[in-house]
This record gives C-alpha cells, sequence and structure tokens, in this order.
C-alpha cells in the first residue's frame, strides 16, 4: 500500500488534485483519482487540497502501539515544529503526554539536525559548490525522479530524522524509534532502502492527536515535563525558512548570492527546470517542499496561521539558547552520510500522430480548438493528450468538451421528445419551455422565457413540489387549451434548483374512450332492443302454441269417448 490513497467512493471527478499535483502523479480510471506511488514525490498538496477527503495518509498507528505494547524500549523522536502543532499546550505538556502513552523516553529530533547542519557545513569547507541540501524527502524525490541529472548535487547527508534515528539507536541499542513530525514523506523515506531500520515508525501530528484523543488526554491539563536527554540549540529553527543555514553557522549575507533558499514545491520544480551549471554559482541550495518551511507540513493539524507558527518556532528556539545549554556531544557517532541513486520516471514519447489522435477524440482538429483552460488538471490540452497516451489520463476528463456535448444531447432530446417539457425557477419563471409544450398551448413563437408559469397553466402542482420538494404526478384538464388533457410530472432538480414539468399529451388517448364508451352504450342500447323483441316473438309464438294444443286435447277427448261407444254432444 502506498502513503497516499484515494477513497473511490469520495473521488468526484473534480480533477482538484491532478491541478495541485507538481508532477501529475495521479492516474485516472473509471473517473477516480488513483495517486501512483512510483511517481509521488510525497509533497501532500493533493490531501490538503482535496474538498471530499478522498485522499488518506497511511496511519501507522497500530505499529507504534504495537511497539509500546511488546514493552521494549520505545523512544520518541519528535519532530521541533512540535510547538506549533499544538498550540493549546505547553512543551512540557507534550512531552509528558507522549510519555503517558507509553513512551521510554522523549527526544528533540533537533539533536539530529545539529549534526546534519554539521554535515552540510563540512561538505562547503571540502570546496562544495551547488549543494542541494537533503533535509526535505519530498525534495530528494522530486529530483532523483524528475531531475535524475540533478541527483550528485544533492549533499549526501541523512536527514534529521534518520541521523536522530541513528544517534539514538546507537546509544540505546535494540531500542525502537518512533519519529512524529509534520510530513508525509518521511512515511516513504522511512522505507528506503539506503536508511531502512533507522526508524521504525513514523506518525503525523495529526495521528498523534488522534491518539491523545483515543487515550482521553487533554494536554492543557497536564503537568510539565521535560525532554529525557540530549542537547540542541539553533536547529530548534530548523523547521524554519533558513534554518539549515543557521544551525549551521553559516555567515550569510542579506543579499547574498551564493546561498540561497527556496521553500514550497512548485518554486523548488521552477528552480530546477532552470537549473544550469553554466549560470549557477551557488555554494548551497536550501530547498524544502513546503512554504516556509515545515511548519507548513501537509499534517501538521494546526489552528495557529503560518506566521504565528512561525513565531511560535522561533520564540521557543530563543528560550532554549536562554537556558545556555552545552552543545551536542557524542564520543562515537554513527555516519550520517548516505547516497542518492537516481529514479527515473518513464517518460516515453509520443508520437505526434497518436497525440493528434487523442486530441480529436475531444474534437479538437486545429490548434485553435485546443483551449488549454486547465479544466482536467492538465496545463495544456497536449500535455493531457500524453496523459492519456501513458494511460495516466482519460480522454473524457475534458470538461468543455463533454458539456458540449450533454448539452447538444440534452437539446436533441428537448428537441425531438413527443412529450412537452418546461423548467421552472424557483420563482416560478419559465427558463426553458421545448417546442412539443409549445405545440400543445399553442404558444408557437411567441415569447414566454422569463414571464411566470401561472400566466399559462394552473401553477399549483409546481407550487406543491417547491414546497415539499417531493415529485408528483397527476393528470389535468386545460379546457382552455383545446380540452388538452395531460398527465403532469413534476420534479425539483436539486443541483440546479429548477422546477421540471413533464407533460404526457393523452387528449386523443382520453378522446378514443369517450368513443368506446359512446360505442358501448349504444351496443348495449341495441342488444336491449333486440333482446326485447326477441321476448316478444317468444310469448306471441307460445300464446299460439298453447290454443293449439288445447283445441287436439279436446278433439283427441272426443275421439276416445267415440269409439268406446259413449254419446258425445256436438
Amino acid at each position: 500500500m502506498g502513503v497516499i490513497s484515494t477513497v473511490q467512493t469520495s473521488c468526484r471527478d473534480c480533477y482538484k488534485c491532478i491541478r495541485h499535483c507538481p508532477v501529475k502523479a495521479i492516474r485516472i480510471s473509471f473517473g477516480h483519482a488513483e495517486v501512483v506511488d512510483a511517481r509521488c514525490v510525497k509533497d501532500g498538496r493533493c490531501v490538503l487540497v482535496c474538498p471530499q477527503g478522498a485522499k488518506r495518509v497511511r496511519s501507522d498507528l497500530e505499529k507504534a502501539k504495537e511497539l509500546i505494547a511488546s514493552g521494549q524500549k520505545v523512544i520518541a523522536s519528535l519532530a521541533p515544529s512540535f510547538v506549533a502543532a499544538f498550540p493549546e499546550a505547553t512543551p512540557g505538556q507534550v512531552i509528558r503526554g507522549l510519555k503517558m502513552l507509553g513512551f521510554s523516553e522523549v527526544r528533540e529530533v533537533a539533536e539530529g539536525a545539529e549534526w546534519v547542519a554539521q554535515e552540510h557545513a563540512l561538505l562547503l569547507q571540502e570546496g562544495r559548490t551547488n549543494l542541494i541540501t537533503s533535509s526535505c524527502p519530498a525534495v530528494n524525490f522530486l529530483i532523483t525522479r524528475y531531475f535524475p541529472g540533478l541527483t550528485e548535487h544533492i549533499a549526501p547527508v541523512v536527514s534529521p530524522m534518520v541521523a536522530h534515528g541513528r544517534l539514538l539507536k546507537r546509544e540505546s541499542p535494540g531500542a525502537s524509534v518512533v519519529f512524529i513530525g509534520p510530513c508525509i514523506a518521511k512515511k516513504a523515506e522511512a522505507e528506503e532502502s539506503e536508511v531502512q531500520g533507522d526508524v521504525d515508525v513514523v506518525l503525523t501530528f495529526l495521528e498523534l492527536r488522534e491518539w491523545f484523543k483515543e487515550a482521553h488526554l487533554d494536554l492543557s491539563t497536564l503537568p510539565e515535563d521535560a525532554f529525557s536527554l540530549g542537547r540542541a540549540r539553533f536547529a530548534r529553527a530548523f523547521p524554519v525558512e533558513g534554518g539549515l543555514i543557521k544551525s549551521a553557522s553559516l555567515q550569510v549575507e542579506f543579499l547574498s548570492r551564493d546561498v540561497v533558499t527556496i521553500t514550497g514545491i512548485n518554486r523548488c520544480k521552477e528552480f530546477l527546470e532552470s537549473f544550469s551549471l553554466e549560470r549557477a554559482r551557488f555554494r548551497i541550495i536550501e530547498m524544502m517542499s513546503c512554504e516556509g518551511g515545515c511548519i507548513d507540513g501537509p499534517v501538521l493539524s494546526s489552528t495557529l496561521s503560518p506566521y504565528e507558527r512561525r513565531e511560535r518556532v522561533l520564540e521557543y528556539t530563543e528560550r532554549s539558547l536562554e537556558r545556555c545549554e552545552e552543545p551536542l556531544v557524542c564520543l562515537d557517532p554513527p555516519s550520517f552520510r548516505r547516497n542518492f541513486t537516481p529514479s527515473p520516471v518513464p517518460r516515453p514519447e509520443v508520437p505526434e500522430e497518436e497525440i493528434r489522435r487523442i486530441l480529436a477524440l475531444t474534437g479538437k482538429f486545429m490548434p485553435q480548438d485546443e483551449l488549454n483552460c486547465g479544466a482536467c488538471g492538465y496545463n495544456t490540452c497536449r500535455e493531457k493528450a500524453e496523459a492519456v497516451y501513458q494511460g495516466m489520463a482519460e480522454a473524457e476528463m475534458c470538461i468543455p468538451f463533454m458539456r458540449t456535448k450533454a448539452e447538444s444531447f440534452s437539446s436533441f432530446l428537448l428537441t425531438v421528445t413527443p412529450n412537452g417539457i418546461v423548467l421552472v425557477d424557483e420563482d416560478l419563471r419559465i427558463v426553458e419551455m421545448n417546442p412539443a409544450l409549445r405545440r400543445m398551448l399553442g404558444l408557437v413563437g411567441k415569447l414566454v422565457l422569463g414571464k411566470r408559469i401561472d400566466e399559462f397553466l394552473d401553477p399549483s402542482p409546481f407550487v406543491e413540489v417547491l414546497r415539499t420538494r417531493q415529485a408528483v404526478t397527476r393528470e389535468v384538464a386545460y379546457p382552455q387549451y383545446h380540452n388538452l388533457y395531460v398527465r403532469l410530472s413534476v420534479f425539483f432538480l436539486e443541483k440546479s434548483r429548477l422546477l421540471m414539468g413533464i407533460f404526457v399529451d393523452l387528449t386523443k388517448e382520453r378522446e378514443q374512450e369517450a368513443m368506446m364508451e359512446a360505442i358501448r352504450e349504444k351496443t348495449i342500447e341495441k342488444a336491449q332492443q333486440v333482446i326485447a323483441n326477441q321476448m316478444r316473438v317468444a310469448q306471441e309464438i307460445a300464446s299460439l302454441l298453447g290454443e293449439t294444443t288445447a283445441e287436439t286435447k279436446v278433439l283427441l277427448n272426443k275421439l276416445m269417448r267415440i269409439l268406446r261407444g259413449e254419446i258425445v254432444e256436438e
């Protein structure tokens, strides 16, 4: 699992993370943004700008808890920016809170920063020039992956985090070290093969705050405590812009031309893009991916403004200098050197015919068709086309094209549908009326847009939906429009804040039903007449048959009496 991941269910096609990613390390797949770990420099801007909170930083909180639960010695290595991350508490209260969580010792990363600053000073004394400081892992990733030719200029020195981890493990063999700071990139740095094992777990201040909350620790109510051991002086200012140069005791004039400090990942990238040995005459270049330094780390989680954070760190540094602490001493220090190896991100050339083919997918056939609006997150249409070819983007990310396509399709549907459609705003004014409804109401060629719906129709269904936000469907007769009879459905469109009315013309069906009803009544009437006639005829026949039978019976009786010899009267 990478350091930064995406919650796909929360990712909603806004492309904001791509716009803010300095190296476009975001892959769009089926509309969702995915951070490509091998391309990512871990600056964390995408985490900060995601409006849906869909970008998540890997949590290592459980690993830290497991180390403490194991019973072994676990040392907290606390970055100096902690004084800005927990403004509600004093430094001593934060230290006390960490010890209550179970840490055996709480030490300052500034101890390691002192050694890192000294190593940079030594390199300058050796005559190195154009030396890029190596304390910011995000900058190191940026150089080794996207400017591999400049890797040789990175100072071969570990970061303060790694230096402190090595110091602590030299002092306490077998102990585990948990670094706590404002940086996401530190999680990836701790896993690099050159320094793996120097720090066991990396936590952010945000994770630490979560841990305090789980443990029901209110820092502001705790008694104060002090750091376990160690000495640190100027290096407590390390997280502030120019902190390394100050810690290294470099004599820098206000307008020095051979020492430069650059903060902000985009400014660092711009500097590296324009870097040229022919023009560069720098001794040392301090580069930090966060604006103003680590005090603006992506997971510092502070309510203070950047200026207040800077002031708080500097005040803390000044107070420590007033205590006249002895300089850091280590009789047998570990090595604070390391190597950086170029690991360039593959960027194959894209054939021109492929770029043209991909551009054509979004209606861009001529240079003037390329808006270069940046809505997709890329600076130009051609840059996005290259990303599509490389599998990092989708052609459908072109928002202007997709909008035009959607509007065109919607207009086509509104035009050809036999059903009447009207769009009404919350003031019941007509925004759109399609040709079918105009024909139904006899309004073809008449001005209706902007007028109130009640000038033409009974507004009560629209008023009901506007009040309840619940759709209604009913059959309505409009005798004023040639006995128009419709099935009316009204909906409220939440996103556009419009009411939509759909009219299905039932007039012909109603006329057919009336005609069928008349035919049924006529048929029933005729059937009743036929039945009456049949009954009359049957009755007449029955009457005739009855008289004939009676006469026959009388004659037969007379015949029988004659045959018996009886006298029969005529």
